[in-house]
């Protein structure tokens, strides 16, 4: 091999290497971009999602709402049983006089 063909196979080798380091520098970047892309929209999605949260806290809180509204309900039952009978308990005393 000559010293031109040693020369020229070099310069070959260095083009083909810097056509090789160039792509995967272009790729790299190319990923680069779209990681922080990939970030921007994870961000947003989060944030979305922190608002649904806060949106249908009040649906999650109904159903402490309806367990109170259902104590009640049984509460008032019983105070209405309760002073049904007391109140059959005396008129049958007052009849009683």
């Amino acid at each position: 091999m000559t010293d031109a063909e040693l020369w020229s196979a070099w310069r070959m080798w260095m083009v083909l290497a810097t056509v090789v380091i160039l792509v995967a520098a272009v790729l790299l970047v190319a990923i680069w971009q779209t990681a922080r892309g990939i970030y921007r929209e994870a961000l947003r999605a989060l944030s979305a999602a922190d608002k649904i949260r806060e949106n249908t806290n009040p649906i999650w809180a109904l159903k402490t709402t309806n367990e109170v509204a259902t104590s009640m309900l049984e509460t008032v039952q019983h105070i209405e049983q309760d002073g049904g009978a007391l109140a059959a308990a005396l008129q049958s005393h007052a009849g009683a006089h």
